[in-house]
């Protein structure tokens, strides 16, 4: 019989006491939202209180709206659920509930605030809101939940990036290569929050830094996204695709996962099947 046991939890869960922390500013490990705020018949609503609403730590963003109606909030960590409101004097105020944030891009909103002076807040759906994702380029991103999903022998990330029918995983020497749009796998860059990964000096047999894709285990990833030809000048150095992976950052509540895998005599056939 063989058991193997893997732990892991994120560090920010772990850590106890007072923490110090440096907020990123790269476009491959935050997200944002953006948006505008009107009344019913479009016209712009300045001076609007935008708050938006961490509910995994309680992380609390706001902001006014600027003449033209219009506000953005940057650098949010990635995954939810956010809570996004809307104040305005002389109007109802709206909450849209559950937004998720995607390395692709900006989650953008579009309220439409009613004429009230009674000032209350209701809870409106996404689609009144006009929730919308705003993606830099052509690419795909995955979630917490298709990684926890996704039934993954590996647990590699090239096991997720391979949803994509573009991108293609190129068995050689016992290293599953990646081609996108059917480009050599040196034409690729991989980072882990913003760090390049990737064999910058060309020295390993592999495009990675390491042999294996990933540095670090696979319960520790938040998010992991594949870019094609994206227009943001903060990516670069690739020409196939960039792989760009987020990892945890904890919460308020301690959590961890674990795994194990198992094996024994009794899960081999004895017979050949036909």
């Amino acid at each position: 019989m063989q058991v193997r046991f893997y732990l892991a939890a994120s560090a920010a869960a772990l850590t106890i006491g007072t923490a110090l922390s440096t907020p990123a500013y790269a476009q491959q490990i935050t997200s944002g939202v953006d948006g505008t705020v009107s009344d019913l018949i479009g016209n712009a609503i300045s001076n609007a209180t935008v708050t938006v609403t961490d509910t995994r730590t309680g992380s609390v963003r706001s902001l006014t709206s600027d003449g033209s109606g219009g506000f953005r909030v940057g650098n949010l960590v990635t995954g939810g659920p956010y809570v996004v409101t809307v104040k305005a004097e002389g109007f109802e105020g709206q909450t849209v509930e559950n937004v998720s944030l995607s390395l692709q891009g900006n989650t953008s909103l579009a309220f439409e605030l009613t004429s009230s002076n009674s000032g209350d807040v209701i809870v409106v759906s996404g689609t009144r809101a006009n929730v919308s994702q705003r993606a830099a380029g052509p690419g795909t991103s995955y979630n917490l939940e298709t990684l926890e999903g996704f039934p993954s022998i590996t647990r590699d990330v090239r096991d997720i990036i391979r949803l994509d029918p573009r991108v293609s995983l190129d068995r050689d020497n016992e290293v599953d290569r990646i081609s996108c749009l059917g480009g050599n796998d040196r034409g690729n860059t991989f980072t882990v929050d913003g760090v390049v990964q990737a064999d910058v000096f060309g020295l390993n047999g592999t495009p990675f830094a390491a042999r294996n894709a990933l540095p670090l285990p696979f319960d520790v990833i938040r998010e992991t996204s594949v870019e094609f030809a994206p227009f943001d000048v903060e990516y670069s150095d690739f020409t196939g695709c960039a792989v760009n992976v987020v990892t945890k950052s904890g919460q308020n509540k301690f959590h961890g996962s674990a795994f194990f895998t198992f094996t024994n005599q009794d899960l081999r056939g004895d017979t050949a099947g036909e």
